[in-house]
């Protein structure tokens, strides 16, 4: 009778078929056979993460690093009752991070924690950093989902990961300077219970590949995914990403870069409280304004990060320098009309009036809705999985 996986509990489910070889007799000989069949088919590997320490988020870059602890378990049935392994030569999952750009394995533990079945336990301390794409087009105000993509050595006929049981992925991270570490989204667990009982059930795509594994334990923090690498040697390699969601805190760029970009800017309204006739005095001040915001720039310019399109900030203060041009050639044109004309007047109240009062009003705006300036998560997640590092 074939048993309903998808009803069962998650470390019922990862050792379900390693009981079963157990069953089978308890002759050395019979035990090895049944051991050969099972790897010969696939091992399932259940991982879990916890994520230590959050140390930076380096945009310029574009990496990120970190303190986790890796558990990970795993079904050996040649080391039933073996009170002493050779770990050198035992079988071991092969685990690595593809997106890493350096990774230190701080310490390890590897143990049979259940003798009678030959479950083995792997618990790793690491530093590490890695690679990831930043979505930055909505800088300070955009949210990032932090990867980190495991593969393994091995196939996938060989191995498969699994969310090891009876154990969450947690984050026990201090907070990071400039970023806010967000929580899964409500109602994610229930689409995450869908999708993994569909995987385990054995669905598969059109691709002919099991359906992607996606669960998530709120409020960890943390959400993995598993899904199929195909290779160009022609075999399929097993994936899973551990996703961490954080969101930059904006206030430090609002008080220190909006909040002066835009006092700098609205000083050069009291040009219009000088005569027409001193044009000199007038374009000495804004021209004054103007090198005094580009050196501003210059200043914060290492707190911006660098891109080939354009972020939120640097369209902001592409629009300083447009509204300080824009007066430039206004004053110029005033020059050129008879002093104390009406149309003189009308022009440069019109002119004042418009373009500093939407300039102060959108900064009211943003100074009392930042929150709308950030991406929703759910597009932030949407845009963010299509760019899976490969």
């Amino acid at each position: 009778m074939m048993t309903d996986r998808s009803r069962l509990g998650v470390e019922d489910a990862l050792f379900e078929d390693e009981a079963h070889v157990m069953r089978q007799g308890s002759r050395q000989s019979d035990l090895k056979e049944s051991y050969n069949k099972a790897f010969g088919k696939q091992v399932t590997v259940g991982i879990g993460f916890q994520i230590v320490r959050i140390h930076q988020v380096d945009e310029s870059a574009e990496t990120f690093t970190l303190d986790f602890d890796t558990s990970m378990t795993w079904c050996d049935p040649s080391l039933v009752d073996v009170k002493e392994p050779d770990w050198a030569k035992a079988w071991s999952p092969m685990v690595i991070f593809r997106n890493e750009v350096a990774v230190e394995e701080i310490s390890k533990k590897i143990f049979v924690s259940d003798p009678s079945r030959g479950i083995v336990f792997c618990y790793i301390k690491y530093t590490a950093t890695f690679y990831e794409i930043l979505e930055l087009d909505r800088f300070p105000f955009d949210r990032q989902i932090l990867h980190l993509d495991i593969s393994s050595f091995r196939p996938v006929n060989e191995l498969s990961f699994a969310q090891f049981p009876e154990r969450n992925n947690k984050i026990f991270a201090m907070p990071i300077s400039m970023w806010d570490v967000q929580s899964a989204p409500d109602g994610m667990e229930r689409s995450v219970r869908a999708i993994a009982a569909s995987t385990a059930s054995g669905t598969a795509d059109q691709h002919g590949m099991h359906a992607a594994m996606r669960w998530a334990a709120p409020p960890t923090m943390v959400t993995p995914t598993e899904e199929l690498l195909a290779s160009a040697d022609g075999l399929c390699y097993p994936r899973a990403r551990f996703e961490i969601k954080i969101e930059r805190r904006c206030e430090w760029y609002l008080w220190n870069v909006v909040l002066v970009t835009w006092a700098l800017v609205s000083i050069s309204a009291v040009v219009y409280a000088m005569p027409v006739a001193d044009t000199s005095d007038r374009m000495s001040l804004n021209v004054t304004l103007v090198l005094t915001v580009i050196a501003f720039k210059f200043t914060f310019g290492s707190d911006i990060p660098k891109k080939a399109y354009l972020t939120w900030m640097d369209k902001y203060l592409i629009v300083a320098f447009l509204i300080l041009a824009l007066q430039s050639a206004e004053i110029c044109l005033a020059s050129q009309l008879a002093e104390g004309s009406r149309a003189l007047a009308a022009l440069e109240m019109g002119f004042c009036a418009v373009v500093y009062g939407l300039w102060t009003l959108y900064h009211l705006f943003v100074a009392a809705f930042s929150h709308r300036l950030y991406l929703p998560w759910a597009q932030v997640i949407g845009s963010q999985r299509v760019q899976i590092v490969l």
